[in-house]
């Protein structure tokens, strides 16, 4: 017997007349994967942790409530990856100018970040202020989230590539950023018609290999 998982989403996109186009564009979510959510084929999808913030997204934008949903997700049934371990030896990147410059600025902005903390800020914990926006300013604002203990894995494991962020909310980043080991850094910036708390882009990009020791910079829209 199926879940109606499937099911309630396609009819509150269909209710909406919304297309799979419309919502890859809005929610950067690819279609495939849309497509997979509505009919149940699970096997289609990525990890779970993946998965999970595809159809937290998806909902979401569709106007469900993601938690009504979240229990007909066959999260053991979706084979979690197995990542082989890194050589030793690394081959040397290559960055073009702008590139350098992006990660020079999102530099000075952490070690201002760090500073004015160590400073001016009492008992603060950055997560929370990553998750108050309005109370940054309306200039963009830069703050760092450190993996947490209860999320991150005991002793340093394999790095993990990191998958495409774009589209995702700023909890479900987050927590896919911390289960890779390394910390985030949040930079809120205005984005045109983005919606609020949605990751506009991330340093570095898909693809790229991360783990504890490194940062990666969330782009989310204020």
């Amino acid at each position: 017997m199926s879940s109606p998982l499937g099911e309630t989403l396609r009819r509150a996109r269909l209710s909406k007349n919304v297309t799979f186009e419309d919502a890859e564009r809005v929610t950067r979510i690819r279609r495939e994967y849309l497509e997979a959510l509505e009919r149940e084929d699970f096997t289609k999808l990525p990890a779970p942790v993946y998965a999970r913030g595809f159809l937290r997204s998806y909902a979401g934008y569709l106007g469900l409530d993601p938690g009504e949903l979240m229990p007909f997700f066959p999260v053991g049934h979706v084979e979690e990856p197995r990542l082989d371990p890194l050589p030793e030896v690394e081959q040397p990147r290559t960055w073009n100018m702008n590139g350098v410059l992006a990660i020079g600025v999102v530099g000075l902005l952490i070690l201002l970040v760090v500073a004015l903390y160590s400073v001016g800020h009492e008992d603060t914990s950055p997560l929370l202020q990553s998750r108050e926006p309005a109370a940054l300013g309306n200039n963009s604002q830069n703050v760092i989230v450190p993996p947490e203990s209860s999320n991150a894995p005991a002793a340093a494991g394999p790095a993990s590539a990191l998958p495409d962020l774009a589209g995702q909310s700023l909890d479900d980043a987050v927590s896919i950023v911390q289960e890779t080991g390394a910390s985030v850094s949040i930079i809120y910036v205005k984005q045109g018609d983005v919606p609020v708390g949605q990751i506009v882009n991330h340093q570095p990009g898909p693809g790229a290999t991360v783990g504890r020791g490194d940062v990666v910079t969330l782009i989310v829209s204020q």
